[in-house]
């Protein structure tokens, strides 16, 4: 594998200069006149100004991510949220504005429907969309979203407590929630929760802006509210609201007996009479925590090796990563919360960001994100920036796939056959316990847009209300009401990207067909997988799934079976 490994290098650039740095409109406007001002004869014309259009795109979409990652990467970094306010108040209007005109354009020529319509369609219903959208007054509006929204990973990446004399992260204090002394968990809980608790007036305040503030992009754009705005904008075309109402009743029908009959058992495997927030992750048995890795030198190396079990191009893939430090891994002070595969379009080798704290979950984080790092690499030879764009429900499945299969060999992480066992158990638990809770997610999300004008107070009962519906009644919060009922405020996707979440729900079932699919025919998986991954977004959503080898369906029956198949494999472990 080492010899086989070539590090990428930036193609030569036949539209934007070489030496092009685009920090200010003044040196990129000269790119879209020309755009906009150059006549399209042919159907090769109009190929040609694609394909320029798109190698800007991917120039200046490279640019921006980086600074985003620059901010969050230490999100004390003065000049990297210069960068940042620079790009959402001075550039992006501009340039949203400018791409709308290259959409009119576009849809205008008489040769767009000379395209193959077997490769644009999707992309050329979704400009279609995008033009139905936009409006002049919203660009400044997004721009301010886009800054408001930066304030959550400020806020998120200055929580800390103090403990045993260490300052540690809100991340690296998670890991003591498995830790099998009882009253060590719930110290390490009060000490985490009063931290989150100095924050929650100031991030209630900041969801209440970016709600207002989202609510009148929506009506500028002639909705009645931001659920419906944001839908479209979003591009599902492939399912609807009432698609999404449909899945929630179904989870709560056939998921959560299974959720609260896995949280009853825990109970009584732990010998408790009353099960606390600080119980829920602890082995049952008196085990301690598994420990796959123990630095993220050694997490890297160990994914490499188990990718490489599973598909030596895989494992490719995030060497080329390490070697070319693209993975940013390790929790600390002023790093933003959470992980991410930020694809950089015009090179391809995408940037992973996580907070390890040598932790399980940090495990499953990395193959996820990994997922999401090989389907970029898989979409980077796609013809346009546009075809690699794919939808949220597509891209889960890539991360959320091997997730599940990298599960057979995770025998590199866990050498004892007992904490194998119980790693897979683990996992397949918290996939059942992540369906309900992404209803929990996207139900709220629905409440919070549809009654834009609600208060702080109707905020948390909603979020109260809603855990009582997809939480188990099992976990007693008792004295730590207000922490439940604030929960919303440690979910990054509800302040930086809204709606962005029953996907997660969806992507999981497409994934758990996989896993079924690999224990039969592992070689014809990882070919569907590779395939479907590779299809970017030149396919509708049902298309992707079904080249993966799975349904896009979120049917009672279908939901039911799946869950099955899961019940099947935590017994047979």
């Amino acid at each position: 594998m080492e010899q086989s490994v070539v590090i990428p290098t930036r193609a030569k650039r036949n539209f934007v200069s070489e030496d092009f740095a685009p920090s200010s409109w003044a040196v990129i406007e000269p790119y879209y006149i020309n755009l906009l001002e150059r006549p399209i004869n042919s159907v090769d014309d109009l190929k040609t100004w694609l394909h320029n259009w798109s190698e800007l795109e991917s120039v200046l979409g490279e640019d921006s991510r980086w600074i985003y990652v620059r901010t969050t990467i230490d999100t004390s970094d003065e000049k990297a949220k210069t960068d940042l306010v620079n790009l959402y108040s001075n550039i992006v209007p501009q340039t949203s504005a400018q791409e709308n005109l290259l959409k009119k354009k576009l849809m205008a020529s008489p040769f767009v429907n000379l395209l193959p319509a077997e490769v644009f369609y999707t992309f050329l219903r979704k400009t279609k969309k995008d033009l139905e959208l936009f409006r002049q007054e919203n660009l400044q509006l997004m721009s301010q979203i886009s800054l408001v929204q930066s304030k959550f990973d400020e806020i998120a990446g200055a929580q800390s407590i103090n403990y045993n004399g260490t300052e540690i992260t809100l991340q690296q204090a998670s890991v003591y929630m498995k830790n099998t002394n009882r009253a060590q968990r719930e110290e390490v809980f009060n000490r985490m929760n009063e931290r989150r608790m100095q924050d929650r007036e100031e991030l209630d305040e900041l969801l209440t802006e970016l709600i207002q503030l989202r609510h009148q992009v929506a009506k500028n754009a002639g909705y009645k509210n931001y659920l419906e705005y944001r839908f479209d904008e979003l591009g599902r075309f492939d399912y609807t609201p009432a698609d999404c109402l449909q899945f929630h009743s179904a989870v709560e029908k056939v998921v959560m007996p299974v959720v609260n009959k896995l949280v009853e058992t825990r109970k009584q495997e732990l010998g408790l009479d009353i099960l606390r927030p600080w119980d829920v992750e602890v082995d049952t048995t008196g085990k301690a925590p598994l420990v796959p890795f123990n630095s993220s030198t050694e997490l890297v190396e160990k994914t490499i090796t188990c990718f490489n079990q599973l598909d030596p191009y895989f494992a490719q893939c995030i060497e080329i990563m390490q070697r070319m430090k693209y993975l940013d891994l390790d929790s600390r002070l002023h790093k933003g919360m959470g992980g991410y595969n930020m694809t950089m379009p015009e090179i391809g080798v995408p940037f992973i960001f996580m907070n390890s704290a040598n932790s399980e979950h940090d495990l499953i984080t990395i193959v996820h994100e990994g997922g999401h790092a090989i389907h970029t690499f898989l979409t980077h030879q796609l013809e346009l920036n546009a075809f690699k764009e794919v939808t949220s429900e597509i891209a889960e499945v890539a991360s959320m796939g091997m997730e599940l299969m990298t599960m057979e060999y995770w025998n590199i992480f866990y050498t004892n056959a007992d904490d194998l066992k119980r790693a897979k158990r683990n996992h397949l638990q918290y996939i059942i316990s992540l369906l309900a809770k992404t209803c929990q997610g996207d139900s709220f999300q629905f409440w919070l847009y549809t009654n834009p004008d609600h208060t702080i107070e109707e905020r948390r009962k909603k979020w109260r209300e809603l855990h009582n519906k997809f939480v188990s009644k099992t976990i007693d919060y008792t004295g730590y009401e207000e922490s439940l009922e604030t929960g919303y405020q440690r979910i990054l996707h509800f302040y930086v990207v809204p709606f962005y979440y029953i996907e997660y729900a969806f992507a999981q079932l497409g994934a758990v067909a996989i896993l079924r699919n690999y224990k039969q025919n592992a070689t014809k998986t990882i070919d569907d997988y590779k395939k479907a991954l590779s299809l970017g977004y030149t396919k509708t959503i049902p298309q992707f799934y079904e080249t993966a080898g799975a349904k896009f369906d979120f049917s009672e029956k279908y939901v039911a079976q799946l869950i099955s198949f899961l019940e099947q494999e935590l017994k047979n472990l």
